[in-house]
């Protein structure tokens, strides 16, 4: 069996990343070739400073520029050998003889204000076209895009989405009650993430031997709040995407993965940083940052409420309401297993196959 899978493709961004990694590993224990295709027109990496006017790059901060090269070159490194990617795609309609199924998913391949070419697969025979954990995002559809929706919906014979509000837009418009699955990145176990993991170099100080606080936000700047945390749990701060320190900015794909596996805490407002804490089973605490969308953040409220998690996050003034280096995976215990049995047996029935492996297992 071959398998295209079309997604967002960048290199910068954790989460993308991850869970591209994930449905493209999932998707191989059932077939024998699996590629993502890279619809993009330009090339598929090219370090920003080099794109940029010399003129332009003098007066601008060119430390920034540099950090962000040095960081997006690990993303493709870890891309390029852990991800078979096509790139020659002038039409995708040439190639949609090549592969008995296309699979459009995760992250946000259906939210309008992304251009994904083919997002509906539409290029390819409706028997062909599966959607896995597809993502909306936004509350409400643009009156302009909503027939659409509808008509490209409707041709394909297997949808499921990753939001329970994805869900809802999409019953509304066709009719027809998609499934609602987890994000790719919950179909690996900790054991299988644990796999490609790897140590920062850097962590061998002396200061993180007793522990530390991971703060991964995104679009936020919440570092006050967990520098006063820190301070009363006396633990030293890892502050990812933090521009001042060379290590931590550039931290790879396979190292933000330890990171969180082996922090004291996790503060964050990031939904797959939340994933890999509740994969992982540390403790985290998710603030609310103002100025963020609200969608933002109820992808993570629906997460939360399905693992019987919702107490970790912030009201609305950033209190903490629980002990932050206590918590209860019960729940997440439970209910893990099962919607990983249900997204293996939607995949298994899409692709018209048999799963021979316990993939609903929870393996740590």
């Amino acid at each position: 069996m071959r398998i295209a899978q079309l997604t967002l493709n960048v290199y910068d961004n954790y989460g993308n990343m991850l869970q591209k990694y994930a449905l493209h590993r999932t998707l191989k224990k059932f077939a024998q070739l699996v590629e993502v295709l890279w619809y993009h027109s330009t090339k598929p990496f090219t370090p920003q400073i080099l794109e940029m006017d010399p003129s332009a790059a003098l007066k601008g901060n060119t430390r920034d520029i540099a950090f962000r090269c040095v960081r997006e070159n690990k993303f493709k490194e870890f891309d390029d050998a852990n991800i078979c990617t096509r790139f020659d795609l002038p039409h995708l309609e040439d190639i949609a003889d090549e592969y008995d199924f296309f699979v459009v998913g995760s992250d946000q391949v259906w939210n309008p204000e992304f251009n994904v070419p083919g997002k509906f697969l539409d290029f390819a025979p409706s028997e062909k076209r599966i959607a896995y954990a597809a993502s909306i995002v936004i509350p409400e559809l643009p009156e302009e895009v909503k027939e659409i929706y509808r008509q490209k919906i409707l041709e394909m014979p297997y949808v499921s989405l990753r939001e329970s509000d994805g869900c809802d837009i999409v019953e509304k418009l066709t009719g027809k009650r998609p499934l609602h699955v987890l994000d790719p990145v919950f179909l690996l176990t900790a054991n299988e993430w644990r796999e490609i993991a790897k140590r920062p170099t850097w962590l061998d100080q002396k200061k993180y031997d007793h522990g530390y606080i991971l703060s991964y936000f995104i679009g936020g700047n919440i570092l006050k709040e967990v520098n006063a945390l820190a301070h009363k749990l006396n633990l030293p701060v890892i502050n990812m995407l933090d521009k001042n320190n060379f290590n931590h900015y550039i931290t790879g794909v396979e190292e933000f993965l330890y990171l969180i596996d082996n922090a004291a805490l996790l503060c964050t407002n990031s939904f797959h940083g939340t994933c890999f804490a509740s994969i992982f089973k540390r403790p985290f605490i998710v603030y609310r940052v103002a100025g963020l969308r609200t969608t933002r953040f109820s992808r993570i409220g629906s997460l939360l409420e399905m693992f019987g998690l919702s107490e970790r996050a912030t009201d609305m003034n950033l209190k903490i309401n629980v002990d932050p280096l206590k918590i209860d995976f019960a729940r997440r215990d439970e209910v893990l297993p099962r919607e990983r049995a249900k997204a293996f047996k939607f995949l298994s029935e899409a692709l018209g196959t048999e799963t021979h492996e316990n993939f609903g297992g929870d393996a740590q």
